[in-house]
């Protein structure tokens, strides 16, 4: 197992250049990818109006919750695109769909005047959405730990999650923008569009980037050898099934708490501790500074003691902390506490985030590893981590009680814990290089 580099021939500016331009192409399209996937948690009370007739949160969150359930499917397309011609070419592909998708939501009649057929219509586009996503982690993982050097991989690869929360960032500063400088009247019936818009210009833009860079070292030489594997489903499946249920596992902290935290909790400040519009963006453009500023820090904490020992720590901090969290936020009514305890909160996910896409790549093969991780991963999130808005807005709904969704992501860092604990170290999170076939 030896890490494979470029020529040595190449000039070290140009490997250096070469290496620059790879991340930010695998960085910036992800930003892309979760700016237009985030927007829709934002714009969910006018999303109920628009397209639900003006019933609850919980019909706009079950089709957020639906949507993910194409991810597994996208993710098995888009990997076996990856492992078959290329993460370049796959990561181009789902940059386009997701950004057409988004776009398409923000034309789409409302239910006043198509009446049942606009949610789904809405339901249509989220799917499409969930295909792309569902091919953007798998193929982006990849690409950038491919790219990445040795001893830096979990700092380089953090910066996957922090560009996904600078994607949440820039979709809450727009709303923050819109809602404070435009009537309620004017976002309901047409300003709650303008977000999605804005999805074609920010795709162009990835697309460009992606198209101006090579595949992967690992990948052109496994192309080279004729190594590549004609069916990396089935190999996956068959020959990396225990592998992926780590991977499934080693996911839960992170992908519940993404979802509960990152992205709900706008909701939960609005509907559930009755914050008004700038409140609730300021405390949720602190948690998101919070998350993006731990990420890298964690991401190289991880290239030092190992990925699995950070995600297991972290796992144990969101168990004891996150109640606490909750009760501060749900029940004190205070700012200033909303804002400490979701940064707290928000920086613990990001050292299950940090080491998580670094891990999975080090499990795997070069000939497989697009289509295992995107099965681990993208399964993982589908029943535990989309849902996670749904099932917190229907705990609520059901017990009346604010502090329930809490129980949820507690309940999630211990399968994350369990498993790690229980997965063996020989080969997960512990490669001095990434292995080869």
């Amino acid at each position: 197992m030896q890490h494979v580099a470029l020529p040595v021939a190449i000039p070290q500016a140009e490997k250096t250049s070469t290496l620059k331009r790879a991340i930010t192409a695998g960085v910036i399209g992800h930003f892309v990818e979760w700016y237009d996937y985030g927007v829709y948690a934002y714009v969910a009370t006018y999303l109920a109006l628009a397209f639900f007739n003006g019933s609850s949160l919980m019909p706009v969150f079950a089709t957020f919750a639906v949507a993910f359930f194409a991810r597994p499917f996208g993710g098995l397309i888009f990997g076996y695109i990856g492992d078959r011609i290329g993460r370049q070419r796959c990561l181009a592909a789902v940059v386009v769909l997701m950004s057409l998708s988004t776009f398409i939501i923000g034309i789409l009649p409302t239910f006043e005047r198509v009446g049942a057929l606009a949610p789904v219509l809405l339901l249509l586009c989220r799917v499409l959405q969930g295909l792309s996503a569902g091919g953007e982690i798998a193929g982006a993982s990849s690409f950038v730990n491919e790219y990445a050097p040795e001893g830096k991989r979990g700092l380089l690869s953090s910066l996957l999650p922090a560009a996904s929360a600078v994607g949440l960032l820039l979709g809450s500063v727009l709303m923050l923008y819109l809602s404070s400088n435009y009537s309620k009247e004017f976002m309901s019936s047409w300003g709650w569009r303008i977000p999605f818009f804005i999805a074609l210009p920010l795709g162009i833009v990835g697309l460009y980037l992606r198209t101006k860079v090579e595949d992967t070292p690992l990948f052109r030489e496994l192309l080279a050898k004729k190594g590549a594997d004609p069916s990396p489903l089935k190999s996956s499946l068959t020959k990396q099934f225990q592998w992926i249920v780590v991977a499934f596992g080693a996911t839960l902290s992170y992908g519940v708490g993404f979802y509960m935290v990152l992205s709900y909790m706008p909701s939960y400040l609005k509907t559930v501790v009755g914050f008004k519009p700038d409140q609730v963006f300021a405390v949720t453009a602190v948690i998101l500074i919070a998350h993006i500023i731990a990420l890298p820090i964690w991401g190289a904490v991880s290239d030092r003691v190992g990925r699995r020992p950070v995600i297991i720590v972290a796992s144990l901090l969101l168990i004891g902390l996150t109640y606490p969290a909750f009760r501060l936020i749900a029940e004190s009514g205070s700012f200033g506490m909303a804002m400490f305890s979701g940064a707290i909160l928000s920086a613990i996910i990001a050292a299950c985030a940090a080491p998580l896409f670094a891990y999975m790549a080090e499990m795997f093969p070069t000939s497989v590893r697009a289509s295992s991780i995107s099965i681990g991963y993208n399964a993982s999130v589908m029943l535990f981590g989309g849902t996670a808005p749904y099932i917190a807005t229907y705990l609520i709904e059901s017990t009346g009680n604010p502090l329930s969704p809490s129980f949820y992501l507690m309940a999630a860092a211990a399968g994350a814990a369990i498993t790690l604990f229980l997965a063996p170290s020989a080969r997960a999170g512990h490669l001095s290089a990434l292995r080869r076939d």
